[in-house]
């Protein structure tokens, strides 16, 4: 077995793990400063992504709960409700990714939308151009937008 220490491009695992224990132990000389750097700002993205990740998802399901009302189903209902959970747990857990809440939704519901159009087979033209609920509403376990038609008569 080598006693050479690994290298962050060769070994990100084991990299890891070696610098996390020169900081346990104080060795801060040995550290690879720079990579480390790089890794918790890399942390920080992935955070931001799985928050939006989790808004396509749950936007992109209420999208397609109000433009085909009769394929309403128990998958689409449960996906909504896991996501909102997802999300108020995710936040509770990164609390400064508030601050980004507003950029964050607008990046994930232009997706959203794209993924409305793929997987109803309707244009992406059908959908709002801009997220058409708040952040509260959207998020709230009560709501559950009505049917398009019924929007209009509402």
């Amino acid at each position: 077995m080598s006693t050479q220490p690994a290298t962050y491009d060769s070994d990100l695992y084991t990299w890891s793990l070696e610098q996390a224990e020169l900081l346990r132990q104080g060795k801060f000389d040995q550290v690879d400063l720079e990579h480390i750097i790089e890794e918790i700002e890399d942390m920080s993205k992935s955070e931001k992504r799985a928050l939006e990740s989790f808004l396509e998802t749950l936007l992109m399901h209420l999208l397609k709960w109000v433009y085909q009302p009769g394929l309403r189903g128990n998958s689409w209902k449960y996906t909504v409700i896991e996501q909102r959970k997802r999300i108020h747990k995710h936040l509770r857990e990164n609390p400064g990714l508030k601050g980004k809440l507003d950029e964050s939704i607008a990046d994930a519901y232009s997706l959203a939308r794209l993924a409305a159009a793929r997987e109803t087979g309707l244009s992406d033209k059908i959908f709002p151009e801009t997220n058409p609920w708040s952040y509260e509403e959207f998020t709230d376990p009560e709501f559950w937008p009505p049917a398009e038609d019924e929007a209009i008569y509402q």
